[in-house]
């Protein structure tokens, strides 16, 4: 079985940069992406949005125009993307040829731009274009509403009860100022806080080369953010069950014929998010079986697991119910969730296909790139197939057993959206 997990080798610079790569021979190509380890959750109270907004303007701010940076990569035959912020951290990507002059190139552009910026271009434009990302998200402001009453439920005392997503709202974006953004970008986007991947034709020391001669040399002030100490305990959310009444905040001329089920968990860090995907897997499969077979009910119900280092968050969706389970779907989600304790037969084979597929899994140097950009985001290291595959064939039937204690519906909060 192949691990392109496993063939990385790791330096760190003097500078305290750390880079890591996987050499794979005779590829005309690499992948390779920027990871500050420092994202909205570390945003101060009251300027919600900090890290995104510094992400939309470091390329804005570079040495070349960011149309010049986009063109340079395309003309290539490559990719760019010039940053992405999510809680834990900021990412920035780009594919090119595998040739030494060309990389020497990108890692100037993206050098100067993650390091030497003094952002002074284009606040005001880009605040503009954040406020309709929101917007974008949320055209109805009962929708973020909806979702913050989720956090504040869950999440109260926690740097989460504050978001709905990284890009904050409007009304904290409009108070952040140039030397808000400014400060932020001095203190994060250091050498120290940034970790280079690479995966492609070039070997680790053949990039450290070509790093060691770019602007990421440079020594700038600065230390990486600790890794977190995951929760060994989470309270109840303040509140448990919230009905959602549609029509009160929306006029349709047309009757609204279907509703909506969403039940959203917080498990300590301290679980393994082994277990959790396992326990996800064997739910899905009895609620498929029960509301969309069964029942008819759905097309679709499932669950979605959230790894946020401190907690885990676990939710069952379903976007669109018959109205006629609006009665139902609450004793039918936990009756599936209680039967699971006794479910050994779904649970050998849910860790059989688990295992199944990650033998056979065919990844991109693009796909190796980002989830090791994932891995080293949410653990600081990089983790092997193998790892990952032993960490599945350890997870035990009383394990989903002890799961089930923070799946309650008391530890739950639910949202029903009824006409």
């Amino acid at each position: 079985m192949r691990d392109p997990y496993a063939g990385f080798r790791s330096a760190v610079l003097p500078n305290g940069l750390t880079v890591h790569a996987a050499y794979w021979p005779k590829r005309p190509w690499e992948a390779v992406g920027f990871l500050i380890h420092s994202g909205a959750e570390y945003d101060p109270i009251g300027l919600e949005g900090l890290s995104h907004f510094v992400e939309h303007l470091v390329s804005q701010n570079a040495n070349i125009p960011k149309e010049l940076i986009s063109t340079f990569f395309e003309n290539l035959g490559g990719l760019v993307n010039l940053g992405a912020t999510g809680y834990p951290d900021t990412t920035y990507r780009f594919f090119v040829p595998a040739d030494k002059a060309i990389l020497a190139e990108a890692l100037s552009m993206f050098g100067h731009m993650l390091l030497s910026v003094q952002i002074e271009k284009s606040i005001e434009q880009e605040r503009q274009i954040i406020i309709n990302e929101f917007r974008l998200h949320y055209p109805a402001k009962f929708r973020f509403d909806l979702d913050l009453r989720e956090r504040k439920a869950l999440y109260a005392g926690s740097w989460l009860e504050r978001f709905v997503r990284p890009f904050g709202a409007p009304e904290s974006i409009e108070r952040i100022t140039k030397n808000d953004l400014q400060l932020h970008y001095d203190k994060h986007y250091t050498p120290a806080n940034m970790s280079i991947v690479g995966v492609g034709g070039m070997t680790l020391p053949e990039l450290i080369e070509l790093i060691s001669k770019s602007p990421f040399a440079v020594s700038k002030k600065g230390m990486r953010t600790p890794v977190p100490v995951p929760m060994t305990n989470v309270v109840p959310p303040l509140e448990t069950r919230y009905v959602f009444e549609l029509l009160k905040y929306m006029a349709t001329e047309t009757p609204v014929e279907a509703c909506s089920y969403r039940s959203v968990a917080k498990i300590p860090g301290n679980v393994s998010a082994h277990t959790i995907r396992v326990f996800g897997k064997m739910l899905d499969k009895l609620l498929n079986e029960e509301v969309r077979e069964h029942r008819a009910w759905t097309y679709s119900i499932g669950s979605l697991y959230w790894d946020l280092r401190y907690f885990h968050q676990f939710s069952i969706n379903c976007g669109s119910l018959a109205l006629k389970a609006l009665d139902g779907i609450e004793e039918v989600v936990e009756d599936c969730i209680a039967s699971i304790g006794d479910c050994e037969y779904l649970f050998k084979r849910t860790k059989e296909r688990i295992l199944a597929k990650s033998r056979i899994t065919d990844s991109t140097g693009k796909d190796v790139c980002d989830v090791v950009l994932d891995d080293l985001a949410n653990y600081q290291r990089i983790i092997s197939l193998k790892e990952d595959m032993n960490n599945i064939e350890q997870v035990t039937m009383d394990d989903i057993r002890n799961l089930l204690r923070w799946l309650k519906r008391e530890r739950r909060w639910t949202l029903i959206t009824r006409p």
